[in-house]
């Protein structure tokens, strides 16, 4: 239920862009500071796994389709190939992942925890990570709750 749950806030946070049903996001300022600018709403959109763009990783063994990319919030769906890793890293957005296939080792702030089918992760902001895949493909969901994080991708190469 959990994931689910982040699913459906994912999909919210990436959906509304600024139609009349969506609550006004509250102005951030400091005592005595302008508000921020606000960023202009990408248009609302519905988008098929098969239109949305695709990222290889530099060596290859990474794949992630861009489902949705707002400006609250990045789903992502993801495949590894087995035996893949992702090495040590940090991002500064909160990321959860939701196993759809397959299964590895995470390790999270030197945490070791084994996933498989149905395990969701959650990683908070500036945690450090890596993973381990085992011995066949993974496909999990990817949600960062904020888009930058996954400029990482924009470095990626473009699958046709």
């Amino acid at each position: 239920m959990r994931s689910i749950a982040v699913l459906s806030l994912a999909l919210l946070l990436t959906s509304c862009g600024g139609a009349a049903e969506c609550p006004e996001p509250a102005p951030s300022a400091s005592a005595g500071d302008e508000a921020a600018p606000e960023l202009a709403s990408p248009p609302a959109e519905v988008r098929a796994l098969a239109d949305a763009e695709r990222r290889a990783s530099p060596p290859g063994t990474a794949v992630v389709a861009m489902l949705a990319r707002g400006n609250h919030a990045f789903l992502g769906r993801l495949e590894m190939e087995a035996g893949a890793a992702v090495p040590e890293n940090s991002d500064d957005d909160e990321e959860y992942i939701h196993v759809l296939e397959g299964h590895g080792t995470v390790w999270i702030d030197g945490v070791e925890s084994e996933v498989t089918p149905g395990a969701t992760i959650f990683m908070p902001a500036g945690s450090v990570v890596r993973y381990q895949n085992g011995d066949e493909r993974l496909v999990a969901i990817q949600v960062f709750a904020g888009p930058a994080s996954a400029d990482k991708y924009d470095r990626w190469t473009r699958v046709e």
